[in-house]
């Protein structure tokens, strides 16, 4: 298996990293956004190191990011008003993850 350059697997290890994310925060507290975001961060500096990537990865990297934002926003928009009695900066920091992940996958296998 590839791991340098390989978006795919980053973004898949991402959106999993966040529903553990969410998990360790509720066991363990404020400590569990440290211990969620070890695959995360793993998995970023695998593909990320000593790959230089193309203008088309930069592109939908960029994409992701940019889609990722509107949809956080939206999202605890929704938890603040809605869901006000569940952990405001648990969700916040796991559906990052969650949702830069399933962006992330998506478009780079449909592109």
């Amino acid at each position: 298996m590839k791991f340098r350059g390989n978006y795919v697997l980053m973004f898949v290890v991402q959106l999993l990293s966040g529903f553990w994310t969410y998990y360790a925060c509720v066991k363990f507290g404020l400590v569990g956004v440290g211990y969620g975001f070890i695959p995360f961060f793993i998995v970023l500096l695998l593909v990320q190191t000593k790959h230089t990537p193309d203008e088309r990865e930069l592109a939908l990297v960029h994409k992701t990011d940019s889609a990722q934002g509107i949809v956080i926003a939206v999202l605890m928009a929704i938890v603040y008003l809605w869901f006000p009695g569940l952990n405001w900066f648990y969700l916040f920091v796991a559906n990052i993850s969650i949702v830069r992940g399933a962006i992330g996958t998506v478009l780079f296998l449909t592109s």
